[in-house]
């Protein structure tokens, strides 16, 4: 049961929705959460930073969901720290505006917290079958959170869907400000300082994966990029001197390759073959992928306080207006 911001009820989970000109995506992500079928009380915090009509769209397609808007544009991590510092449930759990959580997703939201574990991360599926450009991403970006793979300890959970008790973002947060891999940094520092991370497969989404060539490199350069910059931030297990890893660079495409194939033939070999028949539009991926990394090497890293920086600068995080609507419980 949806609990809307009147409500004298408290949600057990907060579900916070970061949100950037999703108006393509945003009414298809929050009817997914209309259709959760749970006794568990929850809330959905949209939180907004852009210039399009994502917060009337959302209003209509669910209206008890609270729509935060921000000033100016923020980072992902800025608003859902945001969304964080709003909610007022127990659990805190994010999916991103282009993922689209699976029937029982609440429910497994709810166990996922139960394990014990300080973060977990759910599986990702892959929302466009039908593209083999997305079949290349799914593989590149998502090859260890695929949903047939079994639960287990991980080194990093995915922001996009996302599950931490409040006590977990209390004592490690809040998520630094960076435009991409703020999941990597986030779940490296919690690992550094005692926590634990589980992969939760049951946790299931499908994510809205590109279609076109020239998204999907540009993505997967700005991945590379600010991954290199958070290898500057946080201790990765792989490498564990940035001086390696730069001189390790120029065969990072080859590395990456073989570390994503024998991590398919030792997990499930079925997925060699989808990798054989998109090694074309994969290798592409890769390699813009590698030149972000080369990008980021000798990009300045930014500073990671308080998960405070948006629209590229330091400071006070924005303050959000909370639509008087949304708050009301009534619809746009």
């Amino acid at each position: 049961m949806i609990v809307q911001a009147t409500d004298s009820r408290r949600p057990r989970v907060s579900v916070t929705v970061p949100a950037y000109n999703s108006a393509r995506s945003i009414e298809r992500c929050l009817a997914a959460l209309a259709r959760q079928e749970t006794s568990h009380p929850f809330e959905v915090l949209v939180v907004d930073s852009g210039d399009d009509d994502t917060c009337a769209r959302a209003e209509r397609a669910l209206p008890a969901a609270r729509i935060l808007r921000l000033p100016t544009r923020a980072v992902a991590p800025v608003a859902r720290n945001v969304g964080a510092r709003a909610a007022r449930g127990e659990i805190l759990a994010f999916i991103d505006s282009d993922a689209y959580a699976a029937d029982a997703w609440i429910d497994n939201v709810v166990a996922a917290a139960e394990t014990g574990y300080d973060l977990i991360c759910g599986s990702i599926d892959n929302a466009n079958p039908h593209s083999a450009v997305a079949r290349a991403e799914q593989l590149l970006m998502f090859n260890e959170f695929l949903p047939d793979l079994p639960t287990s300890r991980s080194w990093f959970a995915l922001s996009g869907n996302m599950v931490l008790p409040r006590t977990s973002y209390d004592r490690f947060g809040p998520f630094v400000a960076v435009r991409a891999a703020e999941d990597v940094v986030f779940s490296r520092r919690l690992l550094a300082a005692g926590g634990r991370v589980l992969f939760y497969p049951a946790l299931r989404a499908s994510h809205d994966n590109r279609t076109r060539l020239r998204p999907f490199l540009r993505n997967q350069f700005l991945v590379g990029k600010h991954t290199a910059i958070a290898r500057r931030l946080v201790q990765f297990d792989d490498i564990d001197r940035y001086w390696l890893f730069l001189a390790l660079l120029p065969i990072a495409p080859i590395a990456k390759l073989a570390k994503i194939t024998a991590r398919m033939v030792q997990r499930h070999p079925r997925h060699l073959l989808m990798l054989g028949r998109e090694l074309p539009l994969f290798a592409a991926g890769l390699c813009a992928y590698s030149a972000g990394m080369v990008a980021g090497a000798v990009t300045r890293a930014p500073a990671a306080g308080d998960g405070s920086m948006y629209d590229g600068r330091v400071g006070r995080t924005p303050h959000a207006i909370e639509s008087k609507s949304a708050a009301s419980g009534g619809s746009a």
